[in-house]
């Protein structure tokens, strides 16, 4: 039994040692080799990975909705309608009530949808705020995007002289080209997250269109426009050799 015992303890001591050995040394061989290629970087370059990232925070949250009951949509609805056709603000109280009967049965097109059960409605001054912060915000990505791309390029060829001048190794070129590469990946990553929010910021805006809600056409066309640039400054990032 002791002999069963102690063997056990040996086996279970073995397995633990590889075990530790193995995770010790994939953890400290990714580790060292992402601490190299950060290391390689500028702070310029660092800067614009950290400001590409927090793009995604600020188009992620751009559509703003409130929840309306299917009368009270009915009777803005009405309200709207007086007003539009040249009514005073008597006749705007009279259609709000028509309104309100028609959001709760089958009046117009907005009050039916909200007829059975609460419709939410984009909020258009915040989204259209959320949206000029994010072209606000992609500006100075897009200054600091060129800025870096400039400064990069200008860097790779110096770089290729030196190793065809015997300046400097290969090794040393490699290192630091594949820090601009990994720059050029990280950032091409947030953008393309930022990208994909913008589609989805259309998908949504179009489901409201859809929906009987008007006036968000302003709203596509810049969520459009947004998309647009981050697509063309993506393009920008292409991987240096």
């Amino acid at each position: 039994m002791r002999k069963v015992i102690v063997t056990s303890l040996l086996l279970a001591t073995m397995g633990l040692g590889a075990c530790t050995e193995t995770t010790g040394g994939m953890a400290g061989g990714g580790g060292i080799g992402q601490a190299s290629v950060s290391a390689q970087k500028t702070p310029a370059e660092r800067q614009l990975e950290a400001d590409a990232k927090s793009l995604n925070q600020v188009t992620s949250n751009i559509i703003v909705r409130n929840t309306v009951e299917g009368a009270a949509v009915g009777a803005l609805a009405g309200c709207g309608l007086v007003l539009l056709m040249g009514g005073d603000g008597d006749d705007c109280a009279r259609g709000a009530m028509l309104g309100a009967v028609a959001g709760g049965v089958a009046g117009n097109q907005v009050g039916q949808a909200a007829a059975a059960k609460n419709t939410e409605l984009v909020k258009r001054d915040q989204v259209l705020a959320n949206l000029k912060g994010v072209s606000a915000k992609l500006n100075g990505v897009e200054t600091s995007l060129r800025a870096v791309l400039r400064s990069q390029n200008s860097e790779i060829a110096s770089l290729k002289r030196q190793l065809a001048n015997k300046q400097i190794s290969d090794a040393s070129y490699h290192a630091r080209l594949n820090a601009i590469n990994a720059n050029r990946r990280t950032v091409d990553t947030a953008l393309a997250t930022s990208e994909r929010n913008m589609i989805s910021t259309r998908n949504e805006l179009q489901a409201a269109s859809k929906g009987g809600q008007t006036n968000l056409a302003t709203l596509s066309s810049a969520a459009a426009s947004t998309q647009a640039r981050l697509a063309r400054n993506r393009k920008l990032l292409a991987i240096a050799n």
